[in-house]
Parts: C-alpha cells; structure tokens; sequence
C-alpha cells in the first residue's frame, strides 16, 4: 500500500495522537509519575494498533478572507431565517409548506461536511436530517420550502463558501447530478406548487 500525497503526515498524526492520549491517560489517572506515564504510553499505542480507523482525508487548510465570506453569509442566513420563522409564529393563520430535499454536495473531507451539515441545521427553519456518502447528499428538512431549487441553491453556496474557507476543491461538481432530481420531491410538503 503506498501512501499518497494527502496521507504523508499519517504516522505523524498518529504519533501525536499516541500522545494526546497519554497525557489523557495521565490526567484521568492524577498520577504524574514515569510508571503511570509509560503506562499509558503502552495503553495509547496498543489502542492504536488495534484500532487505527481509516488515513484522515487531506484538508485544505484555513483561508481567512474567505473563512469570514463563510461566517458573513452564514450569519446573514442564520438572521434573515430567525426573522421568517418569527413571521411563521406571529402571523394569524399558519401555513407551514414543509418539505425535505436532496441536496448532493461535493466529495469534502468529513469536517467540511459536519460543518456544512451543522451550518444548515442551526439555521431555524432548516434540518439536516440524513448525510449520506459516495455520492455525499444532504437530506434538508425545510420549514418555509417556496422553491426546491431556489433551496437547493442556498444550501449549495453555503458548501461553496465553505469548501472555499477550507481549502477544499471548489471547482469539483458533485458526483451524483441525478441524486438531486430523484430525492427533490417534496415529500410531505403542503400547499402551493414549485
């Protein structure tokens, strides 16, 4: 097995691992003294061997002026949300049109799609339900769902903003085109057309 470009720092990664979970191992225990330290040292590695979990995919680094476009925009959304929901609550009659779409996203690192998927769920009005890989597709949950594609399109800025912050391949497009038109139904949407 040979390591690629992305996995280089592998050993290094684990290495510093080893010892984070020393000095946890350290810490739990109250007891500072060489035996205890050498103890978890044979732990940590031993956990290691036994369980190494998959090489982490490469990331991208951090990119400030476009990790504060990513928190612009978001917080932007995340207000202009919390101001249609409050409308939602407020207004006498209400007519909730409801729906769950597919969005498929670039292949990312874990990290970047927890953060998007997160991104989406803490924005009210929105949930991620379901992420799934190969091809990753996020399952949103949305409350004041007009249009599934004017939804599909924020939800794919954000990704963009943020594979952008996070040093990830923007230019990619995702995997699965169709995965979007097969989950796009408004399943469980009430009232009104697309």
């Amino acid at each position: 097995m040979s390591l690629s470009r992305g996995s280089a720092s592998f050993p290094g990664r684990r290495a510093i691992f080893v010892l984070w979970l020393t000095l946890v191992w350290v810490l739990l225990w109250e007891d500072y003294s060489p035996a205890a330290t050498l103890t978890g040292l044979v732990v940590s590695a031993t956990l290691l061997a036994l369980f190494p979990g998959p090489a982490p995919r490469r990331f991208g680094g951090v990119r400030p002026v476009k990790l504060m476009r990513f928190a612009a925009y978001f917080t932007y959304k995340l207000l202009e949300a919390n101001l249609i929901v409050a409308r939602k609550v407020v207004t006498s009659p209400i007519r909730v049109n409801e729906g769950v779409i597919a969005v498929p996203v670039r292949e990312s690192s874990d990290a970047v799609v927890t953060l998007i998927a997160n991104a989406i769920s803490l924005t009210p009005g929105t949930l991620t339900l379901e992420v799934r890989r190969n091809p990753t597709v996020l399952y949103v949950h949305v409350l004041d769902l007009k249009s599934v594609e004017e939804a599909r399109a924020e939800i794919l800025r954000l990704e963009r903003l943020a594979l952008e912050a996070f040093g990830e391949n923007v230019d990619q497009a995702p995997e699965s085109e169709s995965a979007g038109g097969r989950g796009g139904s408004r399943s469980g949407a009430r009232g009104g057309d697309d």
